[in-house]
């Protein structure tokens, strides 16, 4: 960090202060000798504000059934927290606003400071981490740092702005290789000029990295990471990328499903909109969240799947790397390519896919037994009963490991699917296997198989949310498969679709 460029931005006059009314509330909400009714009372005297804070609280964002109509009464109801933070708020935006010069996409500024906030607080909702209005508030203001940037560096700092031409995600980047801090940085620091409480201080600080922030505070920052990814969704002209990250990190994160995601994301484009007319700041116009779905799914399902022979399309033949030796059959690598693209096909309105393992009975006694030669031989010949039994059904087989094979399935229900793996099971099993390796003697296997087998469809849209999920559950269905002895095969079925 460079000390006397920080102390520059620091020592600037103009940079942004904290109004005295949000002193006094966080002083008073600081102390346990505080009662509600000294809170409220200072925010009743301040008339501007207390009208904000009381038209907000009685809006469609926050839900209540019955209006409130005193600062008192909205405590009772919303809570002290809920109150304080939109104190702070107000106050806040009112002073960033005042102390602003030309030169500065303000409109910019606000539009991902709302659009973070009110994320946010829905994620914070959504996942039960509590919080809500920290969240909200913390990221309203998580690039404060980049308006004291602005009124101490002036055009120094705008030329950085060019620089990155509006992409956030290079921003600190760039901010670290030519001022060597960061927004988040000074904004940290400004948190602490104003005293707020660890729960604002600490999203301001982590918000570009919130997995770094320390444990105690970690699901706030990530909710307000989050709310950023959610707010690139909503910025970005081509959102697509944002919505697939958003989803992972959703996940990822607060185990929130697809559906989950897009339901917080809903309330997130309503929400912003309102808040921005109730702080009295311009965030401008941002996508619709339904409309980037659409498009983003549409993109994604005029991507083909690599299915085809051997797992490969014309343009992009299999090399002898991507192929297993023994079985000539796509490697373990390729069907990990084409799950992705398949689970990510699924999610987006595609299907049904159907997948199945199958796994030699007693392959390892098989392979001490008779040797690495005639155990070579053996999977070369079922890999080609497989190819001959399912391939025509626009299926493609890989290697899955030694001794266990996969098969996917495009556009095959669940009964359909059921039929082709039970086929193979039986092409198997049906007549030994003349074993007889180069220069060896031939001998009769009587071989048989085990399988899992999964689909993807509507009844486990919900479930088959990434490509663990689905080896994870195939994997069980193999595995009960093994237990109740050889040549079985098992299909998962859900509840509900069993019911």
């Amino acid at each position: 960090m460079n000390p006397e460029l920080l102390d520059r931005v620091l020592k600037c006059d103009r940079l942004p202060s904290m109004p005295a009314v949000a002193m006094r509330v966080i002083e008073l909400t600081s102390s346990n000798r505080s009662s509600m009714r000294e809170i409220a009372e200072v925010i009743t005297n301040d008339q501007g504000l207390s009208s904000k804070v009381l038209k907000t609280v009685n809006s469609s964002f926050y839900g209540l059934s019955k209006p409130c109509t005193t600062i008192n009464q909205s405590i009772v109801m919303l809570g002290l927290n809920a109150v304080k933070t939109l104190a702070l708020g107000f106050s806040l935006v009112a002073s960033l606003t005042r102390s602003s010069k030309g030169g500065f996409d303000y409109q910019a500024y606000w539009r991902r400071g709302l659009l973070t906030g009110v994320a946010a607080k829905c994620i914070a909702a959504e996942s039960r981490i509590g919080h809500d209005e920290e969240c909200f508030l913390a990221g309203l203001l998580q690039d404060v740092g980049m308006v004291a940037f602005h009124e101490a560096l002036g055009e120094e700092y705008g030329m950085i702005l060019d620089q990155v031409g509006g992409d956030h995600r290079q921003l600190a980047r760039t901010e670290l290789a030519e001022l060597e801090m960061t927004h988040a940085d000074v904004g940290s620091m400004l948190a602490g000029r104003w005293k707020l409480p660890p729960e604002l201080a600490m999203p301001i600080k982590f918000h570009e990295r919130p997995t770094a922030a320390p444990q105690e505070y970690l699901e706030i920052c990530q909710a307000v990471g989050l709310g950023n990814i959610a707010a690139d969704v909503l910025c970005a002209a081509e959102g697509g990328v944002a919505l697939k990250r958003y989803y992972a990190k959703a996940q990822e994160w607060f185990s929130l499903s697809p559906m989950q995601a897009d339901a917080v994301m809903n309330k997130i484009s309503a929400g912003a909109k309102e808040i921005a007319k109730l702080l009295e700041v311009d965030a401008g116009s941002f996508n619709d969240p339904e409309a980037i779905r659409k498009q983003a799914n549409e993109q994604l399902l005029a991507v083909t799947v690599p299915f085809g022979p051997g797992g490969q399309t014309d343009n992009n033949p299999l090399t002898i790397e991507d192929t297993d030796t023994v079985t000539m059959l796509p490697s373990r690598r390729i069907l990990n390519q084409n799950m992705i693209a398949t689970v990510e096909q699924f999610q987006a309105g595609g299907g049904p896919f159907s997948m199945g393992v199958f796994a030699v009975d007693g392959f390892g006694e098989i392979e001490i037994q008779q040797g690495a030669e005639y155990a070579d031989e053996m999977l070369a010949q079922i890999a080609s009963i497989l190819r001959t039994t399912v391939e025509p059904y626009n299926a493609v087989c890989f290697c899955f490991d030694r001794g266990r094979f996969a098969v996917l399935m495009g556009g095959t229900d669940r009964i359909t699917g059921t039929k082709h793996a039970e086929r193979f099971r039986a092409a198997v099993a049906g007549t030994p296997l003349r074993i007889k390796p180069p220069g060896l003697v031939a001998v009769d296997l009587h071989v048989t198989i085990s399988a899992g087998l999964i689909t993807m469809d509507t009844t486990t849209r919900d479930r088959f949310t990434n490509v663990e999920i689905v080896f994870d559950t195939i994997d069980r269905a193999l595995a009960s498969a093994q237990k109740a002895g050889s040549n079985i095969l098992r299909v998962f079925i859900p509840k509900s679709a069993a019911a």
